[in-house]
């Protein structure tokens, strides 16, 4: 199969829209977590979570040609949208 720039670049976009697509579906998923947090009384930031995922994902990463850094800090922004979200939905007071 012959690729041409164009047709690469194809793939490329097809590519991003399936990241975006599973960005928003992670954080449809926050949240619902968000709100089951909320209505059982579970404190939004969970710190041995976040660092939990974020080597989960590093090693998941290196496995498939990835540095680990670059994920863990792809991970880190996601991370703390997903923490923008809830704050949203707890209710957070600022400061806090």
């Amino acid at each position: 199969m012959s690729h041409t720039l164009e047709t690469m670049r194809g793939e490329l976009d097809a590519i991003d829209a399936a990241l975006v697509d599973a960005l928003g579906r992670r954080l449809e998923l926050c949240r619902r977590i968000a709100a089951y947090k909320r209505e059982h009384g579970v404190p939004m930031m969970q710190p041995h979570r976040v660092e939990l995922v974020k080597r989960r994902c590093a090693a998941l990463g290196e496995q498939r040609g990835l540095a680990g850094r670059f994920v863990s800090e792809l991970y880190t922004l996601i991370i703390d949208e997903a923490c923008r979200v809830e704050d949203d939905i707890i209710g957070v007071p600022e400061g806090s």
